[in-house]
C-alpha cells in the first residue's frame, strides 16, 4: 500500500512538472496584435540575415517551445520559433500584463541575424497595437 501511494504521488508530481509553465503566468493565449495583411518575414536569407516584421512573444507560453523551462523572448519566422538575444521581455513592458509577451503574440520590426537557431537582434522595435 505504501509503495502504491509513493507511485501515485511521484506520477502526479511528474505530470505537474511536465505540463507546468513558469508558475506566474496566467496565460490566456490572446492574440492582441492584429496580424492581418502585414508583410511578415517568412524565410531567412542564406547568410542568416533577418529584417522586417515578425511575430514576437514568450517562446514557452505562446510559441510552444517545449525545450524552454522558463519565459524567454522569442520570434517566429514562418513556422519556426527562435529565442532572441540582444533584448529581453522585461525591456518591452510587463510580460504578464494583458498585452504582455506571456499573454499575447505581438508584432516587432527587427533587424539581426539567425545563428545556430538563435536570433541575434541588432534592432528590436515592438509595434503599437
Amino acid at each position: 500500500m505504501k509503495n502504491i501511494t509513493y507511485l501515485i504521488l511521484t506520477s502526479l508530481l511528474s505530470i505537474n512538472l511536465v505540463y507546468a509553465g513558469c508558475g506566474s503566468c496566467k496565460v490566456s493565449k490572446n492574440k492582441v496584435a492584429i496580424l492581418g495583411d502585414q508583410n511578415f518575414v517568412t524565410t531567412i536569407a542564406e547568410d542568416g540575415a533577418v529584417s522586417g516584421l515578425v511575430q514576437a512573444s514568450c517562446g514557452m507560453c505562446n510559441f510552444s517551445m517545449k525545450s524552454q523551462k522558463e519565459c524567454n523572448l522569442a520570434i517566429q519566422i514562418g513556422e519556426k520559433s527562435y529565442l532572441v538575444q540582444g533584448t529581453k521581455m522585461s525591456e518591452h513592458g510587463d510580460a504578464h500584463a494583458k498585452d504582455g509577451m506571456c499573454n499575447a503574440i505581438r508584432v516587432a520590426n527587427v533587424v539581426g541575424s539567425v545563428k545556430d537557431g538563435v536570433f541575434f537582434a541588432d534592432s528590436f522595435d515592438l509595434q503599437k497595437n
